[in-house]
């Protein structure tokens, strides 16, 4: 479908004039709202103000057909707030702009429209919500995508990612309870290991299938053994850098899928440790002949700056020389220690 296909279905969201203030049980959420999740440290600051002054900015509502009841399509953190204090029995009205119903396409657009004035969505539900825009309008275009939803190239391609994953790991990613809920940059970042895995290691692949995979670094990830998501880079990087040792990473990958104990930098960084070490000593080297070439250091005058710029390039040369056994497999020779 071409963009000007898509933008053919998108309706505008009309004002019909009317300022209402509505009680919080004839208000209820979109079912399109990607804001799923609500963290309740984040929305203390806005529930006291709610508390101390009332609902100040309006939310934006529609009337549902033939109720007398409203859907959101601006302001669900408002209402969250209003509901948490009515349980409280604080009993409040909540002020709104009614605009006319929506498709819902457009309704979801909007929402997108506000998303990138206010705080950031849950990366999962505004993937789940981007999937949504993807199958009503057939667009699949990064840059189309971007026109219509306000969202950036990288974003997008991160919501790709999270939606390449069976629902039920999905869901795992919008657990109310913040402390069970896994971070969508889990999955985001787990999946190259995961393709990793499909691609290389068959017999892991057949025995565990890509759902058990994914299981075993839930699992893992449950048990401490991911400190960090972003570890999972180090596996792809020891990959990666590694190319005369790949079985023997690939064989190391296998072990850390299997065994939930082990963890990800005890598994991978010797790997690539090694390699970085390699790459700053080489980085070192070329900028040492550098500067003792750029210096000139063939006519050097004074017989004590000599003696001193002979002492510390034997030193470098002595170093030098215990690397380079050290690397050829044989001992270091007896340093030259008679000076002039």
């Amino acid at each position: 479908m071409n963009n000007t296909d898509a933008t053919s279905q998108i309706q505008p969201i009309v004002p019909s004039g009317r300022l209402l203030k509505l009680k919080p049980d004839k208000i209820k959420p979109s079912r399109n709202n990607p804001r799923l999740l609500f963290d309740p440290n984040p929305l203390k600051d806005l529930k006291e103000n709610i508390r101390e002054h009332g609902v100040l900015v309006p939310i934006t509502v529609y009337q549902l057909k033939g109720q007398d009841i409203y859907e959101i399509l601006d302001g669900a953190r408002r209402h969250h707030c209003v509901l948490e204090l009515k349980r409280e029995g604080i009993e409040m009205s909540i002020p709104a702009n009614v605009v006319d119903p929506p498709n819902k396409i457009a309704g979801l657009l909007y929402m997108f429209s506000i998303h990138n004035f206010r705080e950031s969505w849950e990366l999962m539900p505004t993937a789940l919500s981007l999937q949504v825009v993807m199958k009503e309008l057939g667009e699949t275009d990064n840059d189309k995508l971007l026109n219509l939803t306000g969202l950036s190239t990288p974003q997008i391609e991160r919501c790709k990612k999270l939606l390449d994953f069976a629902k039920k790991y999905q869901e795992l990613s919008l657990d109310p309870d913040p402390t069970q809920r896994i971070p969508a940059n889990f999955w985001i970042e787990a999946h190259p290991l995961i393709e990793l895995c499909e691609r290389e290691l068959p017999s892991l692949q057949k025995k565990l299938g890509r759902d058990g995979i994914i299981d075993k670094l839930v699992e893992k990830y449950r048990a401490k053994k991911i400190k960090s998501v972003i570890h999972f880079r180090r596996i792809m990087e020891a990959y990666e850098v590694a190319e005369s040792r790949r079985p023997t990473v690939l064989k190391r990958i296998k072990e850390y899928i299997e065994n939930v104990d082990l963890e990800t930098r005890a598994a991978f960084d010797q790997f690539v440790v090694d390699t970085r070490r390699v790459k700053g000593a080489l980085k070192a080297c070329e900028t040492f002949i550098s500067q003792i070439k750029r210096s000139k250091l063939d006519y050097t005058a004074g017989r004590s700056e000599r003696a001193k710029l002979r002492k510390a390039l034997k030193e470098v040369k002595d170093l030098a020389e215990t690397l380079l056994s050290k690397l050829e497999g044989g001992d270091a020779p007896i340093a030259d220690n008679d000076e002039e």
